[in-house]
């Protein structure tokens, strides 16, 4: 298990972002997520302008994992950055 903290933005209605979540929940992974679709309208704007210049697609998952943030579903990546074997 990794001790490394994790947070992400994710979407009620997107496939990945759940999918990315159980498989971190399922290797004991403790995840802090905010749906973003939920937050309000000015609150999810400030987000995209801070996030424009990293991810202007406003593509999802976007995970951090201290202070390194990987956007997409991007499965290697994170295991690697937990320290988890796949």
């Amino acid at each position: 298990m990794s001790e490394k903290q994790v947070k992400m933005l994710v979407l009620t209605t997107c496939m990945q972002c759940r999918a990315l979540i159980d498989m971190l929940k399922s290797h004991g992974v403790e995840v802090d997520a905010t749906n973003v679709d939920l937050m309000e309208k000015e609150e999810r704007e400030e987000l995209f302008t801070k996030m424009a210049p990293f991810n202007e697609k406003k593509a999802f998952p976007v995970t951090f994992i201290g202070n390194k943030a990987i956007i997409g579903f991007q499965k290697k990546v994170i295991m690697e950055e937990l320290g988890i074997a796949p």
